[in-house]
C-alpha cells in the first residue's frame, strides 16, 4: 500500500523536476528585440480580427432588422 504510494510520489517528483528542466534550462527564450516584434505582429492580428468580428457583426445585424421589418410589414 505505502510502496504505490511513495512510487506516486517518486513520479510526481521525477515529472516536476523535468518539467523544470524543459522551461528553465532547455528552452531557448526570445530576445527582447524579437519579443517585441511577436508582441507587434499579436496585436496587430488582434485588432484586424477585432475590426472583421465587428464587420460581421454589424452587417448580420442590419440583415436581421431588414428582415424582421419586411416580415412585419
Amino acid at each position: 500500500m505505502f510502496s504505490k504510494i511513495f512510487s506516486l510520489i517518486g513520479a510526481a517528483r521525477r515529472f516536476f523536476n523535468e518539467t523544470c528542466s524543459e522551461v528553465f534550462k532547455k528552452a531557448i527564450w526570445p530576445k527582447p528585440k524579437e519579443l517585441a516584434q511577436y508582441t507587434l505582429v499579436v496585436c496587430v492580428a488582434v485588432v484586424l480580427l477585432t475590426c472583421v468580428i465587428f464587420a460581421f457583426d454589424l452587417s448580420l445585424g442590419s440583415l436581421i432588422q431588414f428582415l424582421t421589418k419586411l416580415v412585419s410589414a
